[in-house]
């Protein structure tokens, strides 16, 4: 599953980013369990976001559960495309299944506001 996220994922960018637009990509994001609930991928998530804006930036993301995608709305992300890995070979949690439906995944983009004129 994992050789089909860079094709799916160059695929959207195409889509949602503008020819030449400048983003940052976060890659991985993760909390530790115990953490849970504390707001710290929000906090580094607006920390980016500051920078990003700033800089007149995009940020790309691609989120890998409905919850951490429910985040990333809250934070201001738009989704691009839903992608499904693993169709035919893996379940929606991930785990391998003959004929599984295949795990989702969005890519998303967030785009600073326009300044204030």
């Amino acid at each position: 599953m994992l050789s089909e996220i860079v094709p799916k994922s160059d695929a959207a960018k195409k889509k949602g980013l503008k020819k030449g637009e400048k983003y940052y990509y976060l890659f991985f994001i993760g909390t530790q369990e115990e953490r849970y609930g504390q707001g710290l991928a929000t906090a580094m998530i607006r920390r980016y976001q500051s920078i990003a804006a700033r800089e007149g930036h995009a940020i790309w993301l691609e989120s890998t559960t409905s919850h951490s995608m429910g985040i990333y709305k809250h934070l201001g992300f738009e989704i691009v495309e839903e992608m499904i890995l693993g169709k035919g070979k893996a379940a929606a949690d991930g785990t391998a299944k003959k004929n599984g439906e295949g795990l989702p995944f969005w890519a998303m983009v967030w785009r600073p506001a326009a300044p204030m004129q």
